[in-house]
């Protein structure tokens, strides 16, 4: 089961196998409206929010909600799809290597241990932050023409190879990875629930601003590196 956030019939299809035996996602959003939580900002943008409101509906506590959407994901081999916006010179090397976190061996990949000024301040502040490796959630947000990583790639290339401080960038390609990442790997699970849970009500009741929905929302792999096998495609811009 692939998650695709912006894609309607993908995630009826994922809240379908996600429910069944369970509950109706459709009577659940109905009741909601009905006694007003819908009507909160709160319960389209706070993830605890609405995880709240919705195991409430079943009696559960948030808690007992998440382990059993958990289980279910992981029953169904749930996957979300993520799109690693970068510029590089070789699409290759992902289908390789796959793609990395941020590391101070992979900022020094390119020259032969000399580290660039500009790749140790980019070392020093995405590690204090998270090494990645990150991916947008939504393909619509990735496809955007300002988009910050396929103008000027990851903070890691100005360290590697690729679009590096010094180098044509000519010869370095935008790129976006579409990659079908497995729910095991992802930390953050209320997170992930809430946006399928979002995606899946909005559709059934369209905002009015509804056209970019998860501008920016993003997945972290906190440190572990995407094997190449998850990568489904890899697209120029």
């Amino acid at each position: 089961m692939i998650i695709n956030i912006d894609d309607q019939e993908s995630v009826q299809a994922a809240m379908g196998q996600i429910s069944k035996d369970w509950f109706e996602p459709v009577e659940m959003y109905d009741d909601l409206k009905i006694t007003g939580k819908t009507d909160s900002p709160d319960f389209w943008f706070i993830a605890e929010h609405m995880l709240a409101d919705v195991s409430g509906f079943l009696g559960w506590t948030s808690v007992q909600f998440l382990k059993e959407w958990d289980q279910r994901c992981s029953d169904n081999d749930a996957k979300f799809m993520g799109y690693h916006c970068t510029r590089y010179s070789n699409k290759r090397v992902f289908l390789e290597k796959g793609i990395l976190p941020l590391s101070e061996e992979t900022v020094r990949l390119s020259d032969d241990g000399i580290q660039t000024a500009e790749g140790r301040s980019a070392w020093e502040y995405r590690s204090q932050r998270s090494p990645g490796p990150w991916f947008l959630l939504s393909y619509k947000c990735s496809k955007k023409p300002d988009n910050h990583f396929c103008l000027n790639g990851a903070e890691i290339l100005l360290g590697c190879v690729g679009h590096q401080v010094g180098v044509d960038p000519a010869k370095s390609v935008p790129l976006i990875i579409h990659c079908a990442i497995p729910c095991s790997f992802l930390s953050e699970k209320d997170y992930f629930a809430f946006c399928v849970l979002r995606a899946y009500f909005n559709f059934l009741d369209p905002e009015d601003d509804s056209a970019d929905l998860f501008d920016g929302y993003s997945i972290d792999l906190r440190g572990k590196a995407l094997d190449p096998r998850h990568i489904v495609g890899i697209e120029e811009v």
